[in-house]
């Protein structure tokens, strides 16, 4: 019964709410200033803010999905951000400035091709060190399998020369007993 009366008052809690503000997809918010301390710049004509808004999406990661970008994500999250991107686009926002505004909000690991320095030179260069290391090894395995000389194996006809060693000689000898 608590339990009934709890999800009864969530719900007309929420039924009465006051609504959120409401994004428009296609006009900028009234603002002049929709990143704080970062000026806009001309906003681009209006058919290339949707493919622009686009391409910028497919840069960054959806935080909620894994390994996917926002532009191919559905989730709620992804779809905000995507909404989010397309007003930055329509009111002048260049492409850095939007990817600063996400990694400020989400850190670096919101961007899918991460830039090259600190620590990302390791992302960068690991699988050529790597790749690199397995040749050398792979190199030294085939130069030391060459140089190795191969056993003679002693034929059927060569059996009465082959000098036998003490253990084998004690064991035929217990047996011959």
């Amino acid at each position: 019964m608590r339990t009934f009366l709890r999800i009864a008052a969530l719900v007309l809690a929420m039924a009465f709410a006051a609504p959120g503000p409401a994004w428009s997809v296609d006009e900028p918010a009234a603002s002049a200033e929709l990143i704080p301390g970062v000026a806009p710049g001309s906003p681009p004509p209006a058919d290339r803010v949707q493919p622009l808004s686009y391409e910028i999406g497919l840069g960054l990661r959806c935080p909620v999905c894994q390994g996917l970008s926002v532009a191919d994500s559905t989730s709620e999250a992804a779809v905000s951000m995507q909404r989010r991107i397309r007003e930055l686009v329509a009111a002048g926002y260049s492409r850095e400035q939007i990817e600063a505004y996400f990694v400020d909000r989400y850190g670096e690991w919101v961007l899918l091709d991460p830039p090259a320095h600190g620590l990302n030179w390791l992302i960068w260069l690991a699988p050529g060190l790597a790749a690199g290391f397995g040749l050398v090894w792979a190199a030294s395995v085939v130069v030391r399998w060459r140089s190795e000389p191969e056993d003679p194996v002693p034929l059927p006809s060569d059996q009465g020369r082959v000098p036998k060693d003490e253990f084998e000689e004690r064991l035929l000898a217990e047996l011959d007993e």
